[in-house]
C-alpha cells in the first residue's frame, strides 16, 4: 500500500514521456494531406497515453488532503495558462506539451471534488449537471460565442493535441479533463468498477471527437464521458439505488 504513490507517479511519468514522444513524432511526420483515418489514429494515440497519465496521477495524489490537491491544481493550470501563452507554432511542439501535459495535471481537482461524493444518487446528479452544462455550453453560450469570434479565450480552455504533420489537431476543454479524472476517482470511491471505468471514459472521449470529426462539427464531449461511465457501471449502480430504498 505504502508503495502505490510512487507506482503512481512512475505510471504518470510514463503516460507523460509517451505523450510528449507522441506529439513530437507526430508533428514531424511527412504528409502533404492529412486523411480522416490518419486524424483518427492520432486521436486514438494521444488518448491511449492519457490512459496511464490519468491513473498515474489518481495513484500518486489519492493520499494527499483536499487543499494540496486544490493547490497542485491552481499552480498546474498556471503553469499550463502561461506555456500556451509563450508557445507558438513556428518554435515547434515543446511549449505546447508542456502546457498539455500541465493541463492534466490540474485534472486533479477533479479527483479532490470526487471525494465529496458519497452515494450512487451524487454521482447520477453530477452526471446530469455535467452533460446539460456542457450542451448549453457548446450549442448556446458562451463556447459557441467564443467559436464564432475566435476568441483568445478559447485558447485558454482547450487542450490542443496533435495529429500527423502539424502540433495543431483537435481541442479537448479543461473541463473535460477534470470530469474525466472526478468520474475515474468517483468509481473508485463508490466502489465501482475503476478500471472498467477509466477505459470507458477515454474511449468515449475518443469516440467524441471522432464523430465530431465525421460530423465536419465540434461535440460536446461530456455526454459521451457521462454516457461511458454509466455503461461501466450500471448494474452495480442500479443494485446500490435499489438497496438503499
Amino acid at each position: 500500500m505504502k508503495l502505490r504513490p510512487r507506482h503512481g507517479l512512475v505510471c504518470a511519468l510514463a503516460g507523460a514521456m509517451a505523450f510528449g514522444a507522441l506529439t513530437f513524432l507526430l508533428s514531424l511526420a511527412d504528409t502533404l494531406e492529412t486523411s480522416a483515418a490518419d486524424q483518427i489514429w492520432a486521436y486514438a494515440l494521444v488518448l491511449a497515453c492519457v490512459v496511464p497519465l490519468l491513473h498515474g496521477l489518481f495513484l500518486a495524489v489519492r493520499g494527499r488532503d483536499t487543499s494540496s490537491l486544490l493547490a497542485l491544481g491552481a499552480a498546474a493550470a498556471l503553469a499550463g495558462t502561461l506555456f500556451d501563452f509563450l508557445s507558438r507554432p513556428e518554435n515547434g511542439p515543446g511549449l505546447l506539451v508542456l502546457a498539455n501535459l500541465s493541463r492534466i495535471v490540474a485534472a486533479c481537482v477533479g479527483i479532490s471534488l470526487a471525494r465529496y461524493v458519497s452515494s450512487v444518487g451524487v454521482a447520477l446528479l453530477l452526471v446530469a449537471v455535467a452533460v446539460g452544462s456542457d450542451l448549453l455550453s457548446v450549442f448556446a453560450e458562451p463556447t459557441s460565442t467564443l467559436v464564432e469570434e475566435d476568441s483568445q479565450v478559447l485558447a485558454l480552455l482547450l487542450l490542443v493535441f496533435p495529429t500527423f504533420g502539424s502540433i495543431l489537431g483537435f481541442g479537448l476543454g479543461v473541463s473535460d479533463f477534470v470530469f474525466l479524472a472526478l468520474f475515474a476517482a468517483a468509481s473508485r470511491f463508490l466502489n465501482l468498477r475503476y478500471v472498467a471505468t477509466l477505459l470507458c471514459i477515454c474511449f468515449a472521449t475518443f469516440l467524441a471527437v471522432t464523430v465530431g470529426l465525421l460530423l465536419e462539427r465540434p461535440l460536446p464531449a461530456l455526454p459521451f464521458v457521462a454516457g461511458g461511465f454509466l455503461l461501466a457501471n450500471a448494474d452495480l449502480m442500479l443494485a446500490s439505488l435499489a438497496h438503499s430504498r
